[in-house]
């Protein structure tokens, strides 16, 4: 991998060299041009100004390549998850749970919870204000998006998203400083 990531660097110097030789002959061509109009002197500055593109084109992708070779990925946005953080990747409780303890009705489903694990999620969410509680079950819970919560409880997408985190951060303080919750 590391000699084809030299070869390709090779390549790219290579190109470069020859690009700054079109772009001297690109540029007197120009003035040539300039001083004498003519169509033959214009042909040689269209053919020349072709001839620049298409190394330009050629450096593009050599160095779209060396970008893949190195980070190991395409060049260019990555996607979401990728951006965020450790700490925003990480799922404090399992969705299958938080929605059997949002939807307890679903007596037999193959996802509800025991008795003992809502206690651990009523105790994960006792420091919860009514709000914050709210917009953290219908958001994990019952799988509602933050636009959709915001409408239901006529409050801003800004402050759902606000409770949401002031939520995260309070059940992830609960888990780390509940003894009950470290034993599991």
């Amino acid at each position: 991998m590391k000699d084809l990531l030299k070869s390709y660097r090779e390549t790219l110097y290579g190109l470069q060299k020859v690009k700054l030789g079109a772009d001297k002959q690109r540029n007197e061509l120009r003035e040539t041009f300039d001083r004498e109009p003519t169509e033959a002197n214009k042909h040689h500055l269209d053919q020349a100004q072709e001839y620049c593109d298409a190394i330009n084109g050629f450096i593009s992708n050599v160095m779209y390549v060396i970008t893949w070779l190195s980070r190991g990925h395409a060049p260019g946005p990555r996607r979401g998850i990728h951006r965020r953080s450790r700490e925003q990747r990480e799922i404090l409780m399992e969705p299958l749970k938080m929605q059997s303890y949002a939807n307890p009705a679903a007596c037999g489903s193959p996802t509800t919870i025991s008795d003992s694990e809502r206690f651990m999620l009523d105790e994960a969410m006792h420091s919860l204000n009514d709000r914050e509680r709210e917009c953290y079950v219908m958001k994990y819970g019952q799988c509602f998006s933050e636009r959709q919560i915001a409408g239901m409880l006529n409050i801003s997408q800004q402050a759902v998203n606000k409770h949401i985190q002031k939520a995260e951060k309070k059940i992830n303080e609960s888990i780390k400083s509940n003894l009950f919750l470290q034993i599991s």
